[in-house]
């Protein structure tokens, strides 16, 4: 049977230490007025920054500032376009990590539209988007979401009826994304952990999607091999450049698989937990990757021994494995205990230490999909997985 299948555009990419020299240039064809969207902290008080503003001025560009200090709410979103709807912008330009780079997504959609941006989010907005927007571009500092090669923007409200839903549109993947890596040595251990396991995530979830195909295995598998060797040295050693390459490699490239094979019940979970609570979004993949992997492979051996799930997890762990002429079942309890070895070696946070009890589990659970997991999880056993991740 031959396999057929969709894929989705990426941006034309630079990828390598040094590329972020290159954005004035990048940026001319565009126009002259540009929004720079960027965090509060790092980006700006780097080296790079100055370097940046000297480019702009060389080359006569005007720039606009918008700060995004935490996860994009529909109100932030909402005063940046409103403060800047009046301006001439040609090009909307995000440094920074992927709540920034969905922020900059979110604001160059919505200069284009009428109204909240809510009223455009999925399962929350009654409206389409159109698909236009200003032209954008991405420059990652962290590695992790690999927001600078999707298609969406995702944008959360916290809280008792809080969510985290996506503005979407084919569209919306940014025109350029810079990846250079060096703008990520600056980046805080907790943080880089936390997007390192979550690239890691995103790679697996999208490796053993029902949604997955040839071109996004091969690429899974590539992306796992920069974690395999980049992950564990980044966390050791900060300044360790070509440990960085590798995991802005495997983030951005987890960002492609992601948009055209979706995800599971991980990314399930960080959706519902991430609305209800504020906790980062990495770490709540890192918490759950575990649990979640665990059950999902006792689960397919009792139900679906032969499936290309079990197959896949297998194919996976034999390549953080010296020993290539063992079975199926040792590879795949080899990654399994990488997962859980990083787990205890990042010395990550629980979910209990953000102030979640068992008495939150059922409307975690109740907002809870595993849309492409490959298999079911039923209610019980989503219960189980929130037990040994508290």
């Amino acid at each position: 049977m031959v396999n057929t299948f969709n894929f989705a555009s990426t941006p034309k990419i630079y990828f390598g230490s040094g590329k972020l020299k290159l954005l004035p240039k990048l940026i001319e064809p565009y126009g002259s007025s540009v929004l720079l969207v960027t965090g509060s902290k790092s980006f700006v008080g780097s080296e790079f920054w100055e370097k940046l503003l000297i480019g702009f001025e060389d080359s006569n560009i005007n720039w606009k500032y918008f700060v995004i200090d935490r996860e994009p709410t529909p109100v932030m979103i909402d005063q940046c376009v409103s403060s800047v709807s009046k301006k001439r912008i040609n090009c909307v330009v995000a440094i920074g990590g992927g709540s920034v780079i969905d922020a900059g997504k979110a604001i160059s959609a919505m200069l284009t539209e009428k109204g909240s941006i809510v009223n455009y989010l999925e399962g929350v907005g009654n409206k389409q988007p159109s698909g236009k927007k200003i032209p954008f571009i991405a420059i990652p500092t962290t590695s992790g979401t690999g927001s600078e090669t999707t298609k969406n923007a995702v944008i959360s409200e916290i809280g008792e009826n809080g969510f985290k839903k996506s503005l979407r549109h084919d569209n919306y993947v940014p025109d350029i994304a810079i990846v250079d890596p060096k703008l990520t040595v600056s980046c805080p251990l907790d943080i880089t952990v936390q997007g390192g396991m979550d690239a890691f995530t995103q790679l697996l979830e999208s490796y053993v999607s029902t949604k997955s195909n040839p071109m996004t295995d091969s690429l899974v598998v590539e992306g796992i091999r920069k974690i395999r060797d980049g992950l564990q040295a980044v966390v050791a050693d900060g300044f360790n450049l070509l440990a960085r390459e590798k995991m802005a490699y495997a983030s951005m490239t987890s960002g492609i698989t992601l948009a055209n094979a979706g995800l599971g019940t991980i990314h399930g979970f960080a959706s519902s937990i991430g609305g209800f609570f504020d906790i980062p979004h990495g770490l709540i993949c890192a918490r759950l990757m575990g649990p979640v992997n665990k059950l999902t492979v006792e689960k397919l051996m009792t139900e679906n021994p032969g499936s290309i799930g079990l197959l896949k997890y297998a194919r996976i762990g034999k390549l953080f494995s010296k020993d290539k002429n063992n079975s199926d079942a040792y590879y795949v309890e080899t990654l399994l205990n990488v997962i859980e070895r990083y787990t205890e070696e990042f010395k990550l946070k629980k979910l209990s230490d953000f102030g979640i009890e068992e008495t939150d589990f059922q409307k975690i659970i109740d907002a809870t999909g595993n849309k492409y997991n490959p298999i079911d999880l039923d209610c019980r056993e989503l219960e189980y997985v929130l037990k040994q991740a508290l």
